[in-house]
């Protein structure tokens, strides 16, 4: 059965392989390196939930871990470094719910609205971490993002226009990311706001 989760999960599945190929071309000790694996460990604690929420709904939940449950959860994995290797198994979690195409397509066509906001979801989250690493790699060396940890707090006050001031870019590619990344944080809380707005109203008048 396709769910918003189950639309998620796809498009965070094929992000997380296009960040584990970046990976590769990093150094270990790099902070770069650093901030992708925070992303990553986010990332696999929400395939993690998928897979027990997974589990719990199947009637004989053995089977269902010995055929294609025990990929869901390796998949789930964080990055270690001698078994990033391992986290390709991601990809057959891609192609078992690419399979069910016409299946997604038509949940999609029957609930634009759940499915719009999942797509919002998705592309915040794939913005915060392309602005994010984008900077510390432009910053690391002239301003005072310096560590993975700079970048995430940065990043988090910066969505949430709170700008403490502390952390700020100084190059113009990362002022340019700053704005871009203040403008997703307005209207990713709007579409929230609207959701729920949305969602009350429709349990007001289904009483």
């Amino acid at each position: 059965m396709i769910t918003i989760n189950k639309l998620l999960v796809l498009l965070f599945s094929i992000f997380s392989i296009g960040l584990l190929t970046y990976s590769f071309f990093l150094s270990y000790e790099s902070q770069v390196y650093r901030l992708i694996t925070y992303y990553d460990f986010a990332l696999c604690i929400y395939f993690l939930y998928d897979f027990l929420k997974q589990l719990f709904s199947e009637e004989n939940k053995w089977r269902y871990f010995y055929t294609v449950g025990w990929l869901d959860f390796i998949s789930s994995i964080p990055v270690i470094t001698e078994f990033r290797v391992l986290r390709f198994i991601r990809v057959i979690r891609v192609i078992k719910i690419i399979r069910s195409i016409r299946t997604l397509i038509k949940f999609i066509s029957q609930n634009k609205k759940e499915s719009l906001f999942g797509f919002i979801v998705f592309l915040v989250v794939v913005s915060i971490v392309i602005t994010s690493t984008a900077v510390l790699y432009f910053e690391k060396d002239v301003g005072n993002i310096t560590t993975a940890e700079d970048a995430l707090w940065w990043t988090f006050i910066t969505i949430t226009t709170v700008g403490y001031g502390d952390y700020y870019p100084v190059t113009g590619f990362g002022k340019l990311a700053a704005s871009f990344l203040i403008a997703t944080g307005i209207g990713f809380f709007g579409a929230v706001i609207s959701f729920v707005t949305d969602k009350v109203n429709s349990i007001k008048s289904n009483p």
